[in-house]
């Protein structure tokens, strides 16, 4: 279970009802009200409630509603639920009019206080609060949000102050003229079920993998694409932003090399044409494997080109695949370079963030061009750059490119993998743009309740839910003595589970419940759905022969608050077992506001 990351939420907007606000309060209240419905809907239903109120004579409410309330409270009748959403049961009696219920609700806050920090998973302690700074005491009241579609997203302030630097860095691109972010119609909710996942089924020596749709409880499974001669199972899998074109990562056995491929599922109106026939897949490389830093597969906002790292002689570079011709072309030629991500952009010249591993890792953003033939190639980004980060490596930003994860430290090459030897951390920051310059700012540790020194992070596996506020990361690999109370921490069997807006970051108790991944099974992939609220997790099951087929399962996660387990069910199908994800999400440009 996790905390209600509502609850901080619903008390702001309880105080924007009378205008008790600062502006850093209003201004983390505007940021969070558009990207989450639950909000705006109580924010909605707050407004609605004080405009009948507001036209309803007085009536004194009954002399025993304090005793009334008291009681129900002490006997925790309705401690696991916002105050607003308690049953209708204790208004019995109260009398026939709203202005009485009103009184109760009144009563029931000055009973109750402020909302407290639900217990978060029986598996883990009680974390402990943080104070936020306070602000200036000037207060203005909250109008009516206006829904956006990508709020520009801040980090609220946290006690501790962040020690890793990424300064502002000069540029010589031009700005991002910005769009404007007023939506024609309301979204439908967010489902957490995948838009696809792989599936590889059958026998070890006649396994057959194809891309699936989530189909009802009961239906047979019905696949939108087959991919022709499978190399083993999928460790990592991203979707175009247009849903037409899957990217994935798979195992080649024990070479202790990965394959990547790409898969066309199928072919939309208006959607550009492309050698690679509906159903076709490319092999587009080879990469390193047992480090997450190769296995990062990114599309353009457009859905454009797909970037991504790949060995050659031994040496990691990044290459570029562009679905409209249905070529990739290698980009840079210095060995140590891996994808970071694609800065959102208004215009058809596309900007990738490179990074170079060494004693100080580097991150560069290279401007790719319209198109592939346009591309330059065989680059030193330190050389090309339009811009330039330093002790910056692999910045993973959010669907809006507003804030970004990145690591710090500094790495060598161990065997023939590069990880984090010293300091190693991921560091949770805003990613802005100002004129002709690039910011990595309001820097602080990802995980708030760690000491890094001698103690660090030698790698981790990071994913942005597309609701760009919920992350997770998992496969923590963490050198030296662990540094939990009663466990293992950072565990590399959990997954953490956190949200850019908590001001608490990411602690001990964000590991989702231990229960809910089978025993003896390792975790493979992790996607947050559009929700906020849900993981996908692959994890594999250890086989029980050299000659067995590989096994995983797909799990979908509902994360639950207080002492309630979270819920989890299973996106397998068939009776004989497989080897089922990773899941992949599509990235809509007009849900995640590209160009902002």
């Amino acid at each position: 279970m996790t905390m209600n990351r509502h609850e901080p939420f619903e008390e702001l907007i309880s105080a924007s009802m009378s205008g008790d606000l600062t502006d850093l309060e209003r201004g983390r209240l505007d940021a969070h009200l558009d990207s989450c419905p639950a909000c705006r809907a109580t924010l909605a239903a707050f407004a609605e409630q004080r405009r009948i109120m507001a036209g309803l004579r007085h009536v004194a409410p009954p002399r025993d509603l304090a005793a009334r309330v008291r009681t129900s409270v002490e006997r925790g009748r309705f401690v696991a639920l916002p105050w607003w959403r308690r049953p209708a049961l204790m208004f019995a009696g109260v009398g026939g009019s709203l202005a009485a219920v009103a009184g109760t609700l009144l009563a029931l806050v000055l009973l109750n206080g402020s909302p407290e920090d639900p217990n978060v998973g029986a598996n883990s302690p009680t974390p402990t609060p943080i104070t936020t700074p306070s602000s200036s005491p000037e207060a203005t009241p909250v109008p009516t949000p206006v829904p956006t579609l990508e709020p520009e997203t801040t980090l609220p302030p946290v006690v501790t102050d962040p020690s890793p630097s990424a300064s502002m860095v000069e540029s010589s691109a031009s700005p991002v003229p910005s769009v404007d972010p007023s939506p024609t119609t309301t979204p439908a909710p967010a489902s957490p079920e995948p838009d696809v996942f792989l599936a590889l089924t059958g026998a070890a020596d006649n396994l057959r993998m194809t891309v699936q749709e989530p189909q009802p409880a009961g239906a047979s499974p019905v696949p939108i694409a087959e991919v022709e001669q499978p190399s083993g199972p999928a460790i990592a899998a991203e979707l175009s932003p247009d849903g037409q074109w899957l990217a994935y990562i798979t195992e080649l056995g024990q070479s202790g090399l990965n394959e990547v491929r790409v898969t066309r599922l199928d072919h939309r109106e208006g959607s550009p044409d492309s050698p690679i026939d509906v159903g076709g897949t490319g092999v587009l490389g080879e990469s390193m494997a047992g480090s997450p830093f190769t296995e990062r597969l990114t599309w353009s906002p457009d859905g454009r080109f797909l970037a991504y790292s790949a060995t050659v002689d031994n040496a990691t570079d990044i290459f570029v695949f562009e679905p409209a011709s249905g070529e990739s072309q290698q980009l840079t030629d210095v060995g140590n370079a891996f994808a970071g991500s694609w800065t959102p952009s208004a215009t058809d010249v596309q900007r990738l963030w490179v990074s170079t591993a060494g004693d100080e890792p580097m991150s560069y953003l290279v401007e790719v061009g319209e198109q592939l033939d346009e591309m330059p190639t065989l680059i030193d980004p330190a050389v090309d750059a339009a811009a330039v980060a330093e002790g910056v490596f692999q910045p993973l930003l959010n669907p809006a490119g507003h804030l970004a994860i990145y690591w710090t430290g500094r790495m060598e090459l161990i065997g023939e993998v590069w990880l984090l030897v010293e300091g190693g951390a991921p560091i949770l920051s805003e990613h802005r743009r100002d004129g002709d310059a690039f910011e990595f700012s309001n820097e602080r540790p990802l995980f708030s309740d760690l000491t890094i020194q001698q103690d660090a992070f030698t790698s981790a596996a990071i994913a942005w839910g597309t609701d760009g506020d919920a992350y997770a990361i998992w496969d923590t690999q963490w050198t030296g003595e662990s540094q939990g109370d009663d466990t293992l921490y950072p565990d590399p069997a959990r997954v953490y589970f956190g949200h850019a807006t908590d001001p608490r970051g990411l602690t001990q108790v964000h590991a989702i419940d231990a229960d809910d991944l089978p025993e003896e099974t390792s975790v493979v992939d992790v996607k947050v759905s559009p929700t906020g609220e849900h993981l996908l997790v692959t994890v594999r099951h250890p086989l029980p022969g050299d000659l067995s087929a590989p096994a995983a399962d797909l799990l979908l996660i509902e994360r639950n608050t207080g002492e309630e387990a979270d819920i989890v069910s299973t996106l397998n199908f068939g009776e004989g077992g497989g080897w089922f994800g990773p899941a992949a999400f599509d990235g809509d440009p007009e849900t995640i506001g590209i160009g902002n």
